[in-house]
Protein backbone atom coordinates (compact mmCIF):
# COMPACT_ATOMS: atom_id res chain seq x y z
CA UNK A 1 0.00 0.00 0.00
CA UNK A 2 2.90 2.38 0.77
CA UNK A 3 4.46 1.64 -2.63
CA UNK A 4 1.17 2.47 -4.38
CA UNK A 5 0.69 5.65 -2.32
CA UNK A 6 4.18 6.92 -3.16
CA UNK A 7 3.64 6.06 -6.83
CA UNK A 8 0.29 7.90 -6.86
CA UNK A 9 1.70 10.98 -5.14
CA UNK A 10 4.73 11.12 -7.40
CA UNK A 11 2.80 10.68 -10.64
CA UNK A 12 0.17 13.23 -9.61
CA UNK A 13 2.89 15.78 -8.83
CA UNK A 14 4.63 15.16 -12.15
CA UNK A 15 1.38 15.43 -14.13
CA UNK A 16 0.36 18.71 -12.48
CA UNK A 17 3.77 20.28 -13.06
CA UNK A 18 3.97 19.00 -16.65
CA UNK A 19 0.61 20.51 -17.50
CA UNK A 20 1.53 23.67 -15.60
CA UNK A 21 4.47 24.02 -18.00
CA UNK A 22 2.03 24.18 -20.92
CA UNK A 23 -0.32 26.42 -18.96
CA UNK A 24 2.21 29.05 -17.93
CA UNK A 25 3.73 29.19 -21.44
CA UNK A 26 0.25 29.63 -22.95
CA UNK A 27 -0.55 32.44 -20.49
CA UNK A 28 2.79 34.07 -21.27
CA UNK A 29 1.64 34.50 -24.87
CA UNK A 30 -1.91 35.50 -23.87
CA UNK A 31 -3.43 32.23 -25.11
CA UNK A 32 -6.75 31.17 -23.62
CA UNK A 33 -6.75 27.97 -21.56
CA UNK A 34 -10.21 26.41 -21.30
CA UNK A 35 -9.38 23.63 -18.81
CA UNK A 36 -6.61 22.55 -16.45
CA UNK A 37 -7.24 19.03 -15.12
CA UNK A 38 -5.47 16.50 -12.96
CA UNK A 39 -6.72 13.15 -14.30
CA UNK A 40 -9.22 12.96 -17.14
CA UNK A 41 -12.88 13.95 -16.87
CA UNK A 42 -13.68 11.46 -19.64
CA UNK A 43 -12.88 7.87 -20.59
CA UNK A 44 -9.38 8.40 -21.99
CA UNK A 45 -8.76 8.66 -24.92
CA UNK A 46 -12.44 9.06 -25.92
CA UNK A 47 -13.20 12.70 -25.11
CA UNK A 48 -16.97 12.33 -25.57
CA UNK A 49 -17.57 9.35 -23.27
CA UNK A 50 -18.37 9.48 -19.52
CA UNK A 51 -17.76 13.19 -19.13
CA UNK A 52 -17.84 14.19 -15.48
CA UNK A 53 -15.54 15.66 -12.85
CA UNK A 54 -14.96 14.84 -9.20
CA UNK A 55 -14.33 18.52 -8.61
CA UNK A 56 -14.25 21.64 -10.75
CA UNK A 57 -14.10 25.40 -10.30
CA UNK A 58 -13.96 28.12 -12.92
CA UNK A 59 -11.59 30.99 -12.27
CA UNK A 60 -11.49 33.58 -15.01
CA UNK A 61 -11.57 31.83 -18.40
CA UNK A 62 -10.15 28.56 -17.07
CA UNK A 63 -11.96 25.61 -15.47
CA UNK A 64 -9.74 23.85 -12.91
CA UNK A 65 -10.77 20.33 -12.02
CA UNK A 66 -10.10 16.81 -10.82
CA UNK A 67 -11.18 14.11 -13.25
CA UNK A 68 -12.42 10.62 -12.42
CA UNK A 69 -10.06 8.69 -14.76
CA UNK A 70 -6.70 8.45 -12.92
CA UNK A 71 -3.08 8.51 -14.12
CA UNK A 72 -3.20 11.39 -16.53
CA UNK A 73 -4.13 15.02 -16.95
CA UNK A 74 -4.40 17.76 -19.53
CA UNK A 75 -4.73 21.43 -20.34
CA UNK A 76 -7.28 22.36 -23.00
CA UNK A 77 -5.67 25.24 -24.90
CA UNK A 78 -8.16 27.06 -27.07
CA UNK A 79 -7.63 26.51 -30.80
CA UNK A 80 -4.87 23.95 -30.37
CA UNK A 81 -6.43 21.36 -32.68
CA UNK A 82 -6.89 17.73 -31.85
CA UNK A 83 -10.58 17.79 -31.04
CA UNK A 84 -12.61 16.61 -34.06
CA UNK A 85 -15.23 19.25 -33.13
CA UNK A 86 -12.78 22.14 -33.46
CA UNK A 87 -14.12 24.78 -35.83
CA UNK A 88 -11.34 25.39 -38.32
CA UNK A 89 -13.36 27.05 -41.08
CA UNK A 90 -13.18 30.48 -39.45
CA UNK A 91 -10.27 32.82 -38.94
CA UNK A 92 -8.51 32.28 -35.61
CA UNK A 93 -9.16 34.78 -32.84
CA UNK A 94 -6.17 36.50 -31.19
CA UNK A 95 -6.43 34.43 -28.00
CA UNK A 96 -6.35 31.08 -29.85
CA UNK A 97 -3.32 28.81 -30.05
CA UNK A 98 -3.51 28.64 -33.85
CA UNK A 99 -3.29 32.43 -34.05
CA UNK A 100 0.12 32.50 -32.38
CA UNK A 101 3.45 32.69 -34.17
CA UNK A 102 5.22 29.35 -34.79
CA UNK A 103 7.96 29.98 -32.20
CA UNK A 104 5.31 30.85 -29.60
CA UNK A 105 3.38 27.65 -30.30
CA UNK A 106 6.64 25.73 -30.11
CA UNK A 107 7.39 27.15 -26.64
CA UNK A 108 3.86 26.39 -25.42
CA UNK A 109 4.16 22.77 -26.56
CA UNK A 110 7.66 22.37 -25.14
CA UNK A 111 6.64 23.89 -21.79
CA UNK A 112 5.67 20.59 -20.18
CA UNK A 113 8.78 18.79 -21.42
CA UNK A 114 11.07 21.55 -20.14
CA UNK A 115 9.37 21.56 -16.74
CA UNK A 116 9.87 17.78 -16.43
CA UNK A 117 13.53 18.07 -17.39
CA UNK A 118 14.38 20.94 -15.06
CA UNK A 119 12.26 19.45 -12.28
CA UNK A 120 14.54 16.40 -12.46
CA UNK A 121 17.59 18.69 -12.22
CA UNK A 122 16.12 20.36 -9.12
CA UNK A 123 15.18 17.09 -7.41
CA UNK A 124 18.47 15.34 -8.16
CA UNK A 125 20.33 18.43 -6.94
CA UNK A 126 18.41 18.58 -3.67
CA UNK A 127 18.85 14.82 -3.12
CA UNK A 128 22.62 15.21 -3.62
CA UNK A 129 22.67 18.19 -1.24
CA UNK A 130 20.61 16.45 1.46
CA UNK A 131 21.89 12.87 1.30
CA UNK A 132 24.98 12.98 -0.89
CA UNK A 133 25.78 10.25 -3.43
CA UNK A 134 26.69 6.82 -2.08
CA UNK A 135 28.60 4.36 -4.26
CA UNK A 136 30.07 0.91 -3.83
CA UNK A 137 33.49 0.56 -5.54
CA UNK A 138 34.34 -2.87 -6.94
CA UNK A 139 37.59 -2.92 -4.95
CA UNK A 140 35.53 -2.98 -1.74
CA UNK A 141 33.84 -6.28 -2.60
CA UNK A 142 35.75 -8.39 -0.10
CA UNK A 143 34.61 -11.72 -1.51
CA UNK A 144 34.49 -10.82 -5.21
CA UNK A 145 31.39 -11.12 -7.38
CA UNK A 146 28.58 -13.63 -7.71
CA UNK A 147 27.60 -14.59 -11.26
CA UNK A 148 24.79 -16.77 -12.61
CA UNK A 149 24.91 -19.25 -15.47
CA UNK A 150 24.86 -16.44 -18.07
CA UNK A 151 27.95 -14.89 -16.50
CA UNK A 152 29.66 -18.28 -16.35
CA UNK A 153 28.91 -18.83 -20.06
CA UNK A 154 30.97 -15.75 -21.03
CA UNK A 155 33.91 -16.69 -18.82
CA UNK A 156 33.15 -15.10 -15.44
CA UNK A 157 33.44 -17.10 -12.23
CA UNK A 158 32.22 -16.69 -8.67
CA UNK A 159 34.82 -14.84 -6.62
CA UNK A 160 36.25 -12.87 -9.57
CA UNK A 161 37.27 -9.33 -8.65
CA UNK A 162 36.26 -6.68 -11.18
CA UNK A 163 39.16 -4.45 -12.17
CA UNK A 164 37.63 -2.29 -14.91
CA UNK A 165 34.62 -1.90 -17.22
CA UNK A 166 35.25 -0.28 -20.58
CA UNK A 167 38.84 0.41 -19.53
CA UNK A 168 37.78 2.46 -16.48
CA UNK A 169 38.08 1.48 -12.80
CA UNK A 170 34.73 0.60 -11.24
CA UNK A 171 33.98 3.26 -8.65
CA UNK A 172 30.25 2.56 -8.69
CA UNK A 173 28.97 -1.01 -9.07
CA UNK A 174 25.46 0.14 -10.03
CA UNK A 175 26.69 2.32 -12.89
CA UNK A 176 29.12 -0.35 -14.06
CA UNK A 177 26.37 -2.94 -14.42
CA UNK A 178 24.18 -0.45 -16.28
CA UNK A 179 27.06 0.36 -18.62
CA UNK A 180 27.53 -3.33 -19.39
CA UNK A 181 23.87 -3.77 -20.30
CA UNK A 182 23.58 -0.59 -22.38
CA UNK A 183 27.02 -0.26 -24.00
CA UNK A 184 28.45 -3.80 -23.81
CA UNK A 185 32.11 -2.82 -23.21
CA UNK A 186 34.75 -5.38 -22.30
CA UNK A 187 35.63 -5.92 -18.66
CA UNK A 188 38.71 -7.05 -16.80
CA UNK A 189 38.63 -9.28 -13.74
CA UNK A 190 41.28 -10.61 -11.42
CA UNK A 191 41.30 -14.36 -10.72
CA UNK A 192 44.00 -16.20 -8.81
CA UNK A 193 46.36 -13.26 -9.24
CA UNK A 194 45.86 -13.07 -13.02
CA UNK A 195 44.06 -10.38 -15.07
CA UNK A 196 41.48 -11.84 -17.43
CA UNK A 197 39.63 -10.04 -20.26
CA UNK A 198 35.94 -10.92 -20.66
CA UNK A 199 33.86 -9.87 -23.67
CA UNK A 200 30.30 -8.70 -23.03
CA UNK A 201 28.17 -8.81 -26.20
CA UNK A 202 24.74 -7.39 -27.02
CA UNK A 203 23.41 -10.98 -27.08
CA UNK A 204 24.61 -11.42 -23.51
CA UNK A 205 22.98 -8.12 -22.49
CA UNK A 206 19.67 -9.22 -24.00
CA UNK A 207 19.85 -12.52 -22.11
CA UNK A 208 20.19 -10.62 -18.84
CA UNK A 209 17.36 -8.25 -19.77
CA UNK A 210 15.14 -11.19 -20.70
CA UNK A 211 15.91 -12.83 -17.36
CA UNK A 212 15.48 -9.46 -15.57
CA UNK A 213 18.84 -10.02 -13.88
CA UNK A 214 22.07 -8.08 -13.41
CA UNK A 215 25.44 -9.09 -14.91
CA UNK A 216 26.92 -9.68 -11.46
CA UNK A 217 26.32 -8.98 -7.78
CA UNK A 218 28.48 -8.52 -4.73
CA UNK A 219 29.25 -12.00 -3.42
CA UNK A 220 27.73 -12.58 0.03
CA UNK A 221 28.99 -15.50 2.20
CA UNK A 222 26.26 -17.95 3.24
CA UNK A 223 26.42 -17.32 6.98
CA UNK A 224 23.11 -17.65 8.81
CA UNK A 225 22.01 -14.42 10.48
CA UNK A 226 18.21 -14.69 10.76
CA UNK A 227 15.74 -17.56 10.88
CA UNK A 228 11.97 -17.61 10.37
CA UNK A 229 9.84 -19.51 12.86
CA UNK A 230 8.23 -22.75 11.62
CA UNK A 231 10.28 -22.75 8.40
CA UNK A 232 12.53 -25.57 7.22
CA UNK A 233 15.85 -24.15 8.44
CA UNK A 234 14.60 -23.56 11.99
CA UNK A 235 12.82 -26.91 12.24
CA UNK A 236 15.97 -28.71 11.02
CA UNK A 237 18.07 -27.11 13.77
CA UNK A 238 20.15 -24.55 11.89
CA UNK A 239 21.27 -21.60 14.06
CA UNK A 240 22.54 -18.08 13.72
CA UNK A 241 26.25 -18.10 12.86
CA UNK A 242 26.19 -21.41 10.97
CA UNK A 243 28.29 -21.28 7.82
CA UNK A 244 26.70 -23.20 4.92
CA UNK A 245 28.94 -24.52 2.15
CA UNK A 246 26.89 -27.29 0.49
CA UNK A 247 23.24 -27.42 -0.61
CA UNK A 248 21.80 -30.65 -1.97
CA UNK A 249 25.28 -31.95 -2.79
CA UNK A 250 26.41 -28.78 -4.57
CA UNK A 251 29.32 -26.74 -3.22
CA UNK A 252 28.23 -23.24 -2.25
CA UNK A 253 30.48 -20.22 -2.14
CA UNK A 254 27.86 -17.48 -1.84
CA UNK A 255 24.41 -17.00 -0.36
CA UNK A 256 23.01 -16.24 -3.83
CA UNK A 257 24.11 -19.68 -5.06
CA UNK A 258 22.39 -21.30 -2.11
CA UNK A 259 19.12 -19.47 -2.79
CA UNK A 260 19.19 -20.55 -6.44
CA UNK A 261 19.80 -24.20 -5.52
CA UNK A 262 17.10 -24.17 -2.82
CA UNK A 263 14.53 -22.74 -5.28
CA UNK A 264 15.23 -25.62 -7.64
CA UNK A 265 13.94 -28.02 -5.00
CA UNK A 266 10.54 -26.53 -4.19
CA UNK A 267 8.51 -28.77 -1.89
CA UNK A 268 11.36 -31.28 -1.46
CA UNK A 269 13.77 -32.20 1.32
CA UNK A 270 17.44 -31.38 0.79
CA UNK A 271 20.71 -31.99 2.63
CA UNK A 272 22.55 -28.91 3.86
CA UNK A 273 26.16 -29.18 5.02
CA UNK A 274 27.30 -26.48 7.43
CA UNK A 275 30.04 -25.61 9.93
CA UNK A 276 29.36 -24.62 13.54
CA UNK A 277 32.12 -23.94 16.05
CA UNK A 278 34.62 -25.63 13.75
CA UNK A 279 32.53 -28.81 13.47
CA UNK A 280 31.01 -29.87 10.14
CA UNK A 281 27.51 -31.35 10.22
CA UNK A 282 24.62 -32.15 7.88
CA UNK A 283 20.86 -31.56 8.29
CA UNK A 284 17.89 -32.55 6.17
CA UNK A 285 15.76 -29.47 5.45
CA UNK A 286 12.23 -29.17 4.07
CA UNK A 287 11.91 -26.62 1.27
CA UNK A 288 8.57 -24.77 1.05
CA UNK A 289 6.43 -24.83 -2.09
CA UNK A 290 7.68 -21.30 -2.76
CA UNK A 291 11.29 -22.53 -2.73
CA UNK A 292 12.32 -21.11 0.66
CA UNK A 293 13.70 -22.44 3.95
CA UNK A 294 13.33 -19.20 5.94
CA UNK A 295 16.90 -18.05 6.28
CA UNK A 296 18.67 -14.71 5.94
CA UNK A 297 22.43 -14.07 5.44
CA UNK A 298 24.79 -12.02 7.57
CA UNK A 299 25.35 -8.53 6.19
CA UNK A 300 28.95 -8.44 4.87
CA UNK A 301 29.02 -4.66 5.56
CA UNK A 302 30.91 -3.62 2.46
CA UNK A 303 32.56 -0.23 2.75
CA UNK A 304 30.72 2.36 0.64
CA UNK A 305 31.83 5.84 -0.38
CA UNK A 306 29.52 8.81 0.22
CA UNK A 307 30.32 12.04 -1.60
CA UNK A 308 28.75 15.13 -0.04
CA UNK A 309 27.98 18.41 -1.79
CA UNK A 310 27.49 22.00 -0.80
CA UNK A 311 24.37 23.79 -1.98
CA UNK A 312 25.96 25.19 -5.13
CA UNK A 313 28.04 22.09 -5.89
CA UNK A 314 24.88 19.98 -5.74
CA UNK A 315 23.46 21.76 -8.80
CA UNK A 316 26.31 20.55 -11.01
CA UNK A 317 25.75 17.03 -9.69
CA UNK A 318 21.99 17.32 -10.31
CA UNK A 319 22.60 18.41 -13.91
CA UNK A 320 25.00 15.51 -14.52
CA UNK A 321 22.58 13.01 -12.97
CA UNK A 322 19.71 14.30 -15.12
CA UNK A 323 21.62 14.30 -18.41
CA UNK A 324 23.17 10.92 -17.57
CA UNK A 325 19.75 9.46 -16.79
CA UNK A 326 18.34 10.86 -20.03
CA UNK A 327 21.24 9.42 -22.04
CA UNK A 328 20.78 5.99 -20.48
CA UNK A 329 17.04 6.05 -21.11
CA UNK A 330 17.59 6.88 -24.78
CA UNK A 331 19.83 3.81 -24.98
CA UNK A 332 17.21 1.70 -23.20
CA UNK A 333 14.57 2.94 -25.61
CA UNK A 334 16.53 1.49 -28.53
CA UNK A 335 15.99 -1.94 -26.97
CA UNK A 336 12.28 -1.64 -27.81
CA UNK A 337 13.25 -2.53 -31.35
CA UNK A 338 14.30 -6.00 -30.21
CA UNK A 339 12.04 -8.95 -29.41
CA UNK A 340 13.27 -9.08 -25.81
CA UNK A 341 12.82 -5.33 -25.35
CA UNK A 342 9.22 -5.42 -26.55
CA UNK A 343 8.41 -8.29 -24.20
CA UNK A 344 9.76 -6.27 -21.24
CA UNK A 345 7.74 -3.15 -22.02
CA UNK A 346 5.77 -2.32 -18.89
CA UNK A 347 2.88 -0.11 -17.83
CA UNK A 348 1.73 1.43 -14.58
CA UNK A 349 2.51 -1.67 -12.50
CA UNK A 350 6.12 -1.72 -13.72
CA UNK A 351 6.53 1.96 -12.88
CA UNK A 352 4.94 1.41 -9.46
CA UNK A 353 7.48 -1.30 -8.62
CA UNK A 354 10.27 1.27 -8.90
CA UNK A 355 9.10 3.01 -5.72
CA UNK A 356 10.22 1.93 -2.22
CA UNK A 357 8.06 -0.29 -0.01
CA UNK A 358 8.51 2.05 2.98
CA UNK A 359 8.68 5.79 3.55
CA UNK A 360 12.20 6.23 2.25
CA UNK A 361 12.24 9.83 1.07
CA UNK A 362 15.63 9.65 -0.60
CA UNK A 363 14.46 6.75 -2.74
CA UNK A 364 11.08 8.42 -3.36
CA UNK A 365 12.56 11.67 -4.63
CA UNK A 366 15.25 9.91 -6.67
CA UNK A 367 12.60 7.75 -8.34
CA UNK A 368 10.38 10.79 -8.93
CA UNK A 369 13.28 12.55 -10.67
CA UNK A 370 13.89 9.45 -12.81
CA UNK A 371 10.22 9.26 -13.85
CA UNK A 372 10.27 13.00 -14.61
CA UNK A 373 13.14 12.42 -17.06
CA UNK A 374 11.24 9.53 -18.65
CA UNK A 375 8.10 11.67 -19.04
CA UNK A 376 10.15 14.42 -20.69
CA UNK A 377 11.64 11.96 -23.16
CA UNK A 378 8.38 10.13 -23.90
CA UNK A 379 6.51 13.38 -24.54
CA UNK A 380 9.24 14.46 -26.95
CA UNK A 381 8.66 11.45 -29.21
CA UNK A 382 7.37 12.55 -32.64
CA UNK A 383 4.04 10.77 -32.26
CA UNK A 384 0.92 12.78 -33.11
CA UNK A 385 -1.16 13.49 -29.96
CA UNK A 386 2.02 13.69 -27.84
CA UNK A 387 3.83 17.02 -27.46
CA UNK A 388 6.57 15.80 -29.79
CA UNK A 389 4.05 15.15 -32.56
CA UNK A 390 2.73 18.70 -32.40
CA UNK A 391 6.29 20.04 -32.25
CA UNK A 392 7.16 18.07 -35.41
CA UNK A 393 4.32 19.79 -37.32
CA UNK A 394 5.47 23.22 -36.14
CA UNK A 395 9.11 22.52 -37.06
CA UNK A 396 7.91 21.52 -40.53
CA UNK A 397 6.07 24.84 -40.77
CA UNK A 398 9.11 26.82 -39.58
CA UNK A 399 11.45 25.08 -42.05
CA UNK A 400 9.21 25.05 -45.14
CA UNK A 401 7.10 28.12 -44.44
CA UNK A 402 3.99 26.02 -45.06
CA UNK A 403 1.53 25.19 -42.33
CA UNK A 404 0.27 21.61 -42.09
CA UNK A 405 -3.39 21.53 -43.15
CA UNK A 406 -6.01 21.19 -40.41
CA UNK A 407 -7.49 18.16 -42.16
CA UNK A 408 -4.15 16.34 -42.29
CA UNK A 409 -3.39 17.23 -38.68
CA UNK A 410 -6.74 15.90 -37.45
CA UNK A 411 -6.18 12.59 -39.27
CA UNK A 412 -2.64 12.31 -37.91
CA UNK A 413 -3.82 13.06 -34.37
CA UNK A 414 -6.53 10.40 -34.64
CA UNK A 415 -3.96 7.81 -35.77
CA UNK A 416 -1.60 8.91 -33.00
CA UNK A 417 -4.35 8.62 -30.39
CA UNK A 418 -5.10 5.01 -31.32
CA UNK A 419 -1.39 4.19 -31.47
CA UNK A 420 -0.89 5.51 -27.93
CA UNK A 421 -4.00 3.64 -26.77
CA UNK A 422 -2.67 0.40 -28.30
CA UNK A 423 0.70 1.01 -26.62
CA UNK A 424 -0.99 1.52 -23.23
CA UNK A 425 -3.02 -1.68 -23.63
CA UNK A 426 0.05 -3.66 -24.74
CA UNK A 427 2.38 -2.40 -21.98
CA UNK A 428 -0.16 -2.87 -19.19
CA UNK A 429 -1.11 -6.24 -20.70
CA UNK A 430 2.55 -7.26 -20.33
CA UNK A 431 2.33 -6.37 -16.63
CA UNK A 432 -0.76 -8.54 -16.22
CA UNK A 433 0.84 -11.50 -17.98
CA UNK A 434 3.98 -11.20 -15.85
CA UNK A 435 1.84 -11.15 -12.70
CA UNK A 436 0.45 -14.60 -13.56
CA UNK A 437 3.79 -16.18 -14.41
Amino acid sequence: MIKFTLFFLSLSLLIILHEFGHYIAARMFKTKVNKFYLFFDFLFPFAGILNFSLFKKKIGDTEYGLGWFPFGGYVDIDGMMGDPDDKTDKAPEPHEFRAKKPYQRLIILAGGILVNFFLAVIIFSMVAWKWGVTTLPAKNLTYGIYVDEIGESIGLKNGDKVISVGGKPVDDMRKARGTLLLDQPSLKVERDGKIIDVNFSKETALKYIDKEALPFEAGVPFIVDSLETDMGATLAGLKKGDSIFSVNGKQIQFYQQGVTEIKRNQGKKIDIVFKRNGIIDTVNVQVSTEGRIGIGPKDPEFKTNTQTFGFFGAWKQGWEMTTGTLGNYVKQFSLLFTKVGVSKLGGFASIGKMYPSDWDWESFWSTTALISVILAFMNLLPIPVLDGGYILFILWEMITGKKVSDKFMQKALTIGMYFVLALLIFSNGNDILRAFK
